[in-house]
């Protein structure tokens, strides 16, 4: 898969809370940086983590703004609509394997 189909398809999964197809989008030894710095190291450890967002009353809305594409890499800039209204700007660095699977994506929060 293309840089920019995986992406777009990580924020719809995001979008539409699809477990499923959000993990699918992962590499089994997937890494997942936290903007904390905190990692996440496996599918299950991630998929984890999603599930708790996921299944939070109010989970963010991520949309996109702007994207720089590579070979197996791409960085979006994203608005991340958060339920009180406010909007937090991010952005996630993706690092795609051979099969073009996530291998590790690193999440950096402005402020």
């Amino acid at each position: 898969m293309h840089p920019t189909q995986v992406a777009e398809s990580y924020f719809a999964s995001v979008r539409a809370r699809n477990i499923d197809n959000f993990t699918a989008l992962f590499a089994e030894d997937a890494v997942f940086v936290k903007p904390d710095g905190h990692e996440l190291s496996g599918l299950a450890a991630i998929r984890e983590m999603e599930l708790g967002v996921f299944n939070s009353s109010s989970p963010p809305a991520p949309s996109p703004t702007a994207m720089v594409v590579g070979d197996s890499a791409i960085a979006v800039e994203i608005d991340v609509h958060l339920p009180d209204g406010t909007v937090r700007r991010v952005a996630n660095f993706f690092s795609l394997d051979a099969e073009g699977r996530i291998k590790r994506v690193s999440v950096y929060r402005k402020g």
